[in-house]
């Protein structure tokens, strides 16, 4: 009776939380004022699926260089909470080995399948008079990059983007794989990051397709020039990962724009942001919010939009320096050291203060029926039925990334130097998981 009151209470102080701090956080962060006019419209499965939800999109729109932090602080909680069920039930020493072992894997199981599953995250809305795009995403052309062409379109069709484009690392070869039936000069456009030769990157963006061979080896002064001279545009990307060179010296090369949002690299200081804002207002250049897609999952926060003009392509909108909005779902959240330390609880708090209602309602009633499978069944009797539908998943998934390596013969590193691995590793670990407790349900 007393875990039916802890539970009780959690869910009424969640509710609490969510009554007095809510707020739709849906800004336009170039002024730092509410987007009115937007609103998000999130999916219809996410109702039935809550807890995977709120976790996919939680790991999704997190800072890149924080993830290390984030799962080290996970596992360790996962830790502490089985040896204190543990001391609870009064098991053993291997046991508790045991049942830490298998929630550290369940938990690595379930980031997994938020990084290959599409579950969509939510759609811009409101925007009819806009062009709704974003100027950076990666196939798995990219040598640090999964997902396929077919995927990134999917991508940015169901979170409401009009336009975007393909920006592979060092080379041009994604948006030549696009299927011919969709590929037009109001959809897709392509481009590339680029790596200079002080080594950092800048994206060129392009109406049509271009050669790479012409802007390799080249400083960001030369690759600027002659990008200009072929009618292009040039971006640079989360600026405040490098930091270099200055701001001043890059706008005085003759670069078009910045991006003040990555959803890869989103956290830096306000006052960093500000000052790239500040300088980009000054000398009448654009500012881009960018997903930097590279496959893992199906999430973003961010859209950059810009009032449509008669029937010009958002390129050649772009090409006139228009005025532009970077909208942002802000999520509240924070890199410092105390967050990590507590990031389960962190992350929890952060879901409760920025979600609606109706889904924190959701997210219980999902977890209430999961904790009464657990009293009911046998927890062997669940492991034996999550193993055996991990291992098939894994074997599929593998079988998939296979066949996208082969298919795409490019040099692809992510691919073959982690997700196979790991993917062909858990099917292999979950099926052992599954013999063994059979083995342990039989006797």
């Amino acid at each position: 009776m007393r875990k039916i009151y802890i539970f009780i209470s959690l869910l009424l102080a969640s509710l609490a939380l969510n009554y007095f701090i809510y707020s739709k956080s849906l800004i336009d962060i170039i002024t730092n004022q509410s987007a009115s006019l937007f609103y998000l419209q999130w999916p219809m499965e996410r109702l039935f699926i809550e807890p995977f939800y709120a976790f996919s999109y939680y790991l999704l729109t997190m800072e890149r260089t924080g993830y290390i932090f984030a799962l080290l602080s996970w596992v360790v909680w996962i830790i502490v909470f089985v040896i204190l069920i543990s001391q609870y039930k009064k098991i053993n020493g291997k046991q508790i080995i045991i049942n830490s072992i298998f929630g550290i894997l369940f938990f690595l199981s379930i980031v997994m399948f938020v990084i290959i599953l599409p579950v969509p995250g939510p759609q811009l809305s409101g925007a009819n008079l806009y062009k709704v795009f974003d100027i950076h995403s990666h196939t798995m052309s990219s040598k640090d990059a999964i997902g396929s062409v077919e995927s990134n379109i999917k991508l940015h069709e169901k979170h409401g983007f009009t336009n975007f484009f393909i920006t592979e690392h060092d080379n041009v070869k994604g948006f030549k794989t696009i299927p011919y039936n969709i590929k037009n000069e109001d959809f897709i456009f392509p481009g590339i990051q680029i790596r200079t030769t002080e080594g950092v990157s800048v994206l060129l963006l392009s109406k049509k397709q271009f050669s790479y061979d012409y802007f390799k080896e080249k400083s960001i002064k030369e690759i600027i020039n002659l990008a200009h001279s072929k009618g292009m545009l040039v971006v640079m990307p989360h600026w405040w990962k490098w930091s270099e060179p200055p701001l001043q010296k890059i706008v005085d090369y003759g670069i078009d724009g910045f991006e003040i949002y990555n959803c890869g690299y989103r956290y830096l200081t306000e006052e960093k942001r500000q000052s790239i804002i500040d300088i980009c207002k000054k000398n009448n250049l654009m500012m881009f919010g960018t997903i930097d897609w590279h496959g893992y999952g199906y999430m973003t926060n961010v859209w950059t939009v810009v009032q449509k003009q008669d029937n010009k392509n958002l390129f050649d909108i772009l090409k006139s320096k228009p005025e532009l909005q970077v909208i942002v779902h802000d999520v509240k959240g924070s890199q410092s050291l105390i967050r990590y330390i507590f990031e389960p609880f962190s992350a929890f708090y952060y879901y409760v203060v920025n979600t609606e209602i109706k889904y924190v309602l959701s997210f219980y009633m999902i977890c209430s029926v999961f904790i009464a499978l657990f009293f009911y069944y046998r927890i062997k009797t669940l492991i034996r039925i999550f193993s055996l539908m991990f291992s098939v998943f894994f074997v599929f998934a593998t079988f998939y990334y296979v066949n996208m390596y082969l298919y795409i013969a490019t040099q692809n590193v992510v691919m073959p130097g982690m997700i196979l691995p790991m993917v062909s590793g858990f099917s292999v670990i979950w099926l052992i998981i599954w013999i063994i407790n059979g083995k342990n349900i039989q006797s």
